[in-house]
């Protein structure tokens, strides 16, 4: 690990690159059957997204091999009524996964997240990504929104939240709003926004 290095995407990183890593993190879940809307996304949309927010790499011989990002979002939702932490665009190549450099990545990130005093965090998975939710309840993460995504995607998406101080609503109010929001889009939704029951 001592030839890796993580910082803020200095400037002679290319967004380009950024987006290559982003796209090649996601070969592992395009083999398990399933896309990741955000790994196909252009260059353009992805700058567009974080211009409210910072973009954190790993280098090794001058090329980057992680990243991690937030951005500051204006949400009203049942969970959140104002600004929030939005974590996004994370990506590891493949055979650096399992090592310790995403952990790095993410205490790199979290001391930036810190400085802004926003004590809400939440990002968006897919709903097959059963390690990742899995270790972020760990974190005290709690799944709270359901969704079957945007058009093209090809899976249902989960939004995990975290409180740094503590959730404000009871245990059983959380599972009942994300079990409410599954059971609406399983119902009414196939993956893609694609409605059941015709009309698409």
């Amino acid at each position: 690990m001592n030839d890796i290095q993580f910082m803020e995407k200095p400037e002679w990183v290319s967004w380009e690159e950024i987006s290559e890593c982003i796209q090649k993190s996601n070969v592992v879940n395009d083999k398990k059957g399933f896309h990741m809307l955000y790994a196909s996304r252009k260059t353009e949309e992805l700058i567009e997204e974080l211009k409210n927010g910072h973009c954190f790499v790993a280098i090794k011989d001058n090329k980057v091999i992680g990243t991690a990002s937030f951005f500051i979002r204006n949400l009203k939702r049942w969970w959140v009524w104002g600004n929030v932490i939005y974590y996004s665009d994370d990506g590891i190549l493949p055979e650096y996964r399992g090592t310790d450099v995403y952990f790095h990545l993410v205490e790199l990130r979290d001391k930036f997240v810190a400085q802004t005093g926003l004590k809400i965090r939440q990002f968006n998975t897919a709903e097959h990504n059963r390690t990742v939710i899995k270790i972020n309840k760990i974190y005290g993460y709690k799944l709270v929104h359901f969704t079957p995504t945007k058009k093209g995607a090809d899976y249902y998406s989960v939004t995990m939240v975290r409180w740094d101080d503590g959730c404000p609503f009871p245990d059983w109010f959380v599972n009942f709003m994300y079990r409410m929001t599954k059971f609406v889009s399983k119902t009414l939704w196939k993956p893609g926004y694609k409605f059941r029951f015709g009309f698409n």
